[in-house]
């Protein structure tokens, strides 16, 4: 049996000596604090992180039993085995499948906040191989051609200054070896999906992209990449825009899940 892949966070890397005395010399000059608990971290090592955050974050691991379709993780089943939820039964998604890492909630939906929200983009050195070791446990690196991001509009790029899912998924694209692509365009500034209804989630985002080179994706097996996944509507959207301009088939990887709405 071939061993899956490690792959090490920023944390899990070696620190020579001299990083050791210059996180010293950092952190009495700018002391830094876990943005989570305000406990006092490495300025370089730790990407503002404490290790008892962290270790609470990934041990919000999305586990069996879930839906093998959407990927929602079911509460309170003492069946393992997975199999579809109601929504899938009555609606199949336009995706083949779809994974997180981890539950939106907690430690771990506060990284992503700070990814996202608060410019804390060296966080994707924390995310990023969470994202690898999700993808290792339900695929294997055959069963894609290339990795794309879920787009933002363009406006809301240039608040931010950039877009979380795309750095993540080139991060995600360089460690399993997969061509990172960008094809898709976000051509409506829609609201943000937080406090939306399904009905109005799946309006919201409805025919937000295009793909303006389809020829980039024809007959492609792809990976869309993208922070955190609540209903589903902006993935599905994407997916059927990719779909709908010649992709075999589109699979989804997110950071996080929300486990009930």
């Amino acid at each position: 049996m071939i061993p899956k892949p490690y792959f090490p966070t920023t944390r899990d890397l070696p620190v020579s000596h001299i990083q050791k005395i210059l996180d010293g010399l950092l952190n009495l000059i700018y002391p830094d604090r876990c943005f989570i608990c305000n406990t006092p971290v490495a300025r370089r090592h730790d990407c503002g992180v404490c290790a008892g955050c962290w270790s609470k974050a990934i041990a919000l691991k999305v586990v069996p039993p879930r839906c093998s379709s959407c990927g929602l993780p079911f509460q309170g089943f003492e069946d393992r085995s997975e199999h579809l939820c109601g929504n899938c039964i009555l609606d199949a998604p336009p995706y083949s499948g779809a994974r997180s890492f981890g539950h939106y909630t907690a430690e771990l939906s506060r990284l992503i906040h700070g990814l996202k929200f608060h410019a804390r983009r060296n966080l994707v050195g924390l995310l990023a191989p969470l994202l690898a070791e999700t993808f290792f446990d339900n695929w294997d690196r055959g069963d894609f051609d290339m990795v794309i991001p879920v787009p933002l509009h363009s406006r809301r790029k240039r608040e931010r200054g950039y877009n979380q899912s795309e750095l993540l998924a080139r991060s995600l694209a360089h460690k399993i070896a997969l061509p990172y692509h960008s094809p898709l365009r976000r051509i409506r500034s829609t609201l943000p999906q937080v406090g939306l209804t399904d009905f109005q989630r799946q309006e919201n985002v409805r025919r937000a992209f295009i793909c303006p080179k389809p020829e980039a994706i024809y007959k492609k097996r792809i990976l869309l990449v993208d922070d955190v996944m609540t209903t589903g509507a902006t993935v599905s959207s994407a997916a059927q825009t990719l779909k709908g301009g010649g992709a075999l088939r589109v699979s989804v990887l997110t950071v996080a899940r929300v486990g009930k709405w």
